[in-house]
């Protein structure tokens, strides 16, 4: 669980609360009570293990001031050792009928002679794991919480006064176990503050150091300050109209390169927004400056893709292009270092230590998240004398929220126009009673030598599982008997590199018609031909992931759908579901999605760093600018942090040796 040090347990906050402190008189409790705390002595008890199916249970009788109440544990022998008649007791747990009488069913107990931690007052519910409950956390926490009074207070105290926040022990102490409801939020409120805090001064001092940096002006605009003529010249070549969108992020760009301090950009695209294309102008504008360029993507077949798209444009520039991937290593690397090449596109295999640049410099990452910290500076060190300039692009659909409270440190270039002759897709929730409708669409895609893809949430066959799941191999049998005539093959995370790259260039060139994949071909794929994604189990995909895999089709001037189709029938998983149908902007199902799911499903395991948050709510705008604000006093007053070591220590801790 990641649980090294008394401090891990201390910040492993609780997913929730559940309110215990309503003592039920035994007199009062009913069969439909459903959940009830009690307190009552224990009159009499006897265990014994049942002659059919070999169960231990435990009988046993309450009784309080009111009256008595009939108790039953399952599968429990270790209490009839531990419980003792006579003896008083806090018991928490769900009333059952039993021939008209009310049972207390399988209770948690403990002692009412001490401070109870498991009932009877506000008891957090933890994310647990295998062998390891939320009673055995809890447990463990209440032992731990009493050495917090020794925790320094990360936060300056006119911070804590100006923001009206509680001391970093009295939070821990709440956060873990609650005295009101109140105590929570204000709880919440102390820790989410240093998270986000802690953010905003990571970001406003990696900025402030990244200007300090030596940089190369790349390119002069003296008679062409905006880049007017050099964008017409890279237009005139691409065989298709830039969008406006896309001519300001390559101006944005170009006026970045001609400064002396190194860019930092980000270029942030919806899918199907153009992002490759505005990085070609980057890398054409470059090595017309006598410059070599590199262009890192996490995947085999997206870097392979991003060859295939990107060498013929650049050779109508003179650029010489090679792939670098962990298949397709070079004989000869000396042309790298000796200038030969002029742009490498390729996968983590770039920052291998006989890859030597002669004189790179601008470095392009696809994805930036999906790359550890020390991966983008290896490539970003390949540039000996100088800082690269550097350009990150990514289809991950972020939050407003998150777009303008923080990631604003970041120079940020956005694409809001789809290029033209691109149709909306058209997005359907698919049912038993819709079903037969989308078999025909697709026997008519296919027919008209379409692509389609069916996305499954698995690889393998769940036998046990209470909800019935698709999974590669369950949907190819599915298929090959729907569609006996069409050419059906599957791709996934166990697939070797080499036969991923066969399975994409067959779907793309039509080699296959249906293609079932989990979501790995998530990001980047671009397969013009595809004009059906079917995702099933949709439930169990975010809604920006869902964005993220509808934009595998509608690539072309084709009519495109998504299908997408759930077997639950709840309330919720519907209405966030027909909001995918019905909204097309993923900012906006972005910021649905974090409200909804939170920021740890949100963003997933692979994000790092800044989006590593445990309790801060990202889309509390008030939040968000009052520790934006609250950094910037800090560093006005201390630029370097050295009147604050407390956050200086945590700062490399959280967002330094974290991420790595």
């Amino acid at each position: 669980m990641g649980l090294i040090t008394v401090g891990d347990l201390l910040s492993y906050y609780p997913r929730t609360w559940e309110d215990l402190t309503q003592i039920t008189p035994l007199q009062g409790v009913r069969a439909a009570s459903g959940k009830v705390t009690v307190r009552a002595r224990l009159k009499s008890f006897s265990g014994f293990r049942t002659s059919r199916r070999r169960m231990f249970l435990i009988n046993g009788l309450l009784e309080d001031d009111t009256g008595t109440l009939k108790v039953v544990w399952f599968n429990q022998p270790y209490l009839a050792q531990n419980l003792k008649k006579g003896a008083e007791y806090y018991l928490s747990g769900p009333v059952k009928d039993q021939d008209g009488r009310p049972v207390l069913t399988n209770p948690g107990v403990e002692p009412a002679e001490r401070t109870p931690i498991h009932s009877g007052r506000i008891i957090p519910i933890y994310p647990a794991t295998a062998g390891i409950s939320t009673r055995m956390l809890r447990r463990w926490l209440k032992d731990s919480i009493a050495t917090i009074r020794e925790l320094p207070d990360t936060l300056p105290d006119e911070i804590k006064k100006n923001y009206r926040l509680i001391d970093r022990a009295h939070a821990v102490e709440n956060i873990h176990f609650p005295h009101s409801t109140p105590a929570i939020d204000a709880a919440r409120r102390r820790l989410g503050f240093e998270e986000l805090l802690l953010v905003h001064l990571g970001l406003l001092l990696a900025k402030r150091q990244w200007e300090e940096l030596p940089g190369s002006a790349i390119l002069s605009f003296q008679g062409d300050p905006f880049g007017a003529t050099f964008i017409k010249d890279f237009g005139s070549k691409l065989g298709f109209k830039l969008t406006p969108t896309q001519k300001t992020a390559i101006k944005e760009i170009l006026g970045d390169m001609a400064k002396s301090i190194p860019m930092n950009r980000l270029l942030l695209g919806d899918v199907g927004s153009g992002k490759t294309a505005v990085a070609a102008a980057a890398l054409v504008a470059t090595v017309k400056a006598g410059r070599q360029s590199a262009l890192m993507a996490p995947t085999e077949v997206l870097a392979t893709q991003h060859y295939h798209n990107l060498q013929p444009l650049l050779a109508k520039f003179g650029i010489r292009t090679t792939l670098l991937t962990g298949s397709t290593k070079l004989h000869d690397y000396s042309e790298i270092e000796n200038g030969s090449i002029d742009v490498v596109i390729g996968t983590h295999a770039l920052i291998q230590k006989q890859v030597v640049f002669k004189n790179l410099n601008i470095v392009i990452v696809d994805e930036q998240h999906r790359f550890g910290v020390r991966q983008r500076e290896k490539l970003k060190n390949k540039a000996l004398d100088i800082t690269p300039h550097y350009l990150s692009l990514s289809a991950t659909p972020i939050p407003r929220t998150l777009f303008l409270g923080l990631l604003h440190n970041l120079d940020i270039s956005e694409l809001t126009a789809v290029p033209a002759g691109r149709l909306p897709i058209i997005t359907r929730l698919v049912t038993e009673r819709n079903r037969d409708t989308a078999y025909k669409l697709i026997e008519r895609e296919i027919a008209d030598k379409h692509a389609v893809f069916v996305i499954t949430p698995l690889i393998d066959e769940v036998l046990d599982d209470e909800q019935e799941r698709a999974s590669i191999a369950s949907e190819l049998r599915s298929l090959k008997h729907l569609f006996s005539k069409a050419r059906t093959s599957s791709i996934h995370g166990r697939v070797a590199p080499e036969e991923k790259l066969k399975l994409m260039a067959a779907i793309k060139n039509g080699g296959l018609d249906i293609l079932v994949a989990t979501s790995v071909i998530e990001v980047g794929i671009d397969v013009p031909r595809a004009t059906i994604i079917w995702i099933k189990n949709a439930d169990r995909f975010g809604l920006a992931q869902l964005h993220q895999l509808r934009g595998r089709v509608g690539r072309s001037g084709l009519q495109s759908y998504c299908l997408i189709e759930t077997a639950l029938e709840d309330e919720t998983d519907i209405e966030r579901l027909t909001s995918f149908v019905k909204i097309t902007d993923g900012s906006k199902l972005a910021e649905i999605d974090l409200g909804l799911r939170g920021p740890g499903a949100f963003f997933g395991s692979e994000q790092s760093g800044l989006l590593k948050l445990k309790i801060a709510n990202l889309t509390d705008k008030r939040l968000i600018t009052e520790t934006r604000a609250a950094a910037e006093q800090i560093l006005r007053t201390d630029p370097t942090l050295v009147h604050h070591p407390e956050l200086k220590s945590k700062l490399q801790f959280d967002y330094v040796t974290h991420e790595e």
